[in-house]
């Protein structure tokens, strides 16, 4: 008798125009959850020191990462790029260095006026959980170590409810990496079938990859750190230098325009790997576990600058964005979810 008394005033509602919205009715009390897949960018690291002019203990910082550099070595006993265990890998990179994390000043886990809870709060008026699975080399090919604290949550809040929204933010390190293309694909393909798995209502949202290569193009020659404290100047050549980063990519001022080309080329394909496997999983094709997953597939566009400059958005370290540069991250990501899920 309930049942159709129930039945029979939602019609009554439905026939006189009233349609109670009953899935954000029932929400509305919870909080959004978002689960945040992410790297160094998403923990927001160096933020507040801005290239050209970072606060002092910036200074006393880079001297602390460039010490940690040599014990990492030292501990690792190979090559930063040696990838064969991810979990051990990412652990020793957290332990080492995370405390240039600056995770309030994040566009995606962090607590700032253009950070996605802040505004995901204001604008549905419900708070905003975040469950931040990041790794300061955060990349496709280093999920397990991401995974690793996504199943640590669950274990430690049984009968939690899953994410609302899935934000991917892994902007470079496959590139940096060295990831070749089979192998790229085989890694995005793993991770989104394991989410698509494990939460086939979420929506995800997920960010291209950073054009690193005309990244470290644009600044190469520019003044990272001014002279200060008893330290000398150095230039974000310097600085790549100093972690290997220029080496990594295989890209410096005097790289020839046939190199960069091929480099811009793969880095092209490797996007095209990604956008292809995010269109699989929309359409729900190629695989019985995409067949399956019922959620939403927001990509972000691109997130280069709008005049082509980088060096306004990057901190001191010239790889990391500053404020602005996260701002920027946020804006991309906020209008990706005004189009497709607000």
């Amino acid at each position: 008798m309930r049942r159709l008394c129930c039945a029979t005033l939602l019609s009554l509602l439905v026939i006189c125009g009233v349609v109670p919205d009953l899935a954000h009715s029932q929400d509305r009390d919870d909080p959004l959850f978002m689960l945040v897949l992410g790297d160094s960018v998403t923990m927001g690291v160096w933020a507040d020191a801005t290239l050209g002019s970072p606060k002092p203990e910036f200074y006393l910082e880079s001297l602390r990462v460039q010490l940690h550099a040599g014990l990492f070595s030292l501990i690792s006993g190979r090559r930063v790029n040696d990838l064969s265990n991810a979990k051990k890998y990412a652990a020793i990179i957290d332990k080492n260095f995370g405390y240039i994390s600056r995770k309030h000043l994040s566009a995606l886990i962090g607590d700032q006026s253009y950070s996605i809870p802040s505004l995901l709060k204001q604008q549905q008026g419900r708070d905003v959980e975040v469950l931040p699975a990041t790794v300061l080399a955060g990349c496709y090919e280093l999920a397990d170590a991401v995974f690793d604290k996504i199943d640590r949550f669950f274990v430690d809040h049984r009968g939690h409810k899953d994410p609302d929204l899935i934000f991917i933010n892994f902007n470079a390190m496959d590139f940096v990496f060295n990831s070749t293309i089979s192998v790229f694909e085989q890694n995005v393909k793993k991770t989104l079938t394991r989410l698509a798995v494990r939460f086939q209502h979420s929506t995800m949202v997920v960010t291209p990859l950073v054009d690193v290569v005309t990244l470290i193009r644009t600044v190469y020659d520019r003044t990272a750190v001014p002279a200060r404290f008893g330290f000398k100047s150095l230039t974000c050549s310097d600085a790549y230098a100093m972690v290997g980063f220029d080496k990594a990519v295989g890209v410096t001022s005097a790289t020839p325009p046939t190199e960069i080309d091929v480099k811009e080329q793969k880095l092209a394909q490797m996007q095209q790997v990604l956008d292809d496997e995010l269109w699989a999983l929309g359409s729900r094709s190629t695989s019985e576990a995409y067949e399956a997953f019922s959620g939403k597939v927001i990509r972000v566009g691109r997130m280069d600058p709008p005049d082509g400059l980088w060096y306004p958005y990057l901190a001191a370290d010239c790889i990391h964005p500053n404020v602005e540069g996260q701002k920027l991250l946020g804006a991309s990501i906020w209008q990706a979810l005004e189009a497709e899920y607000l």
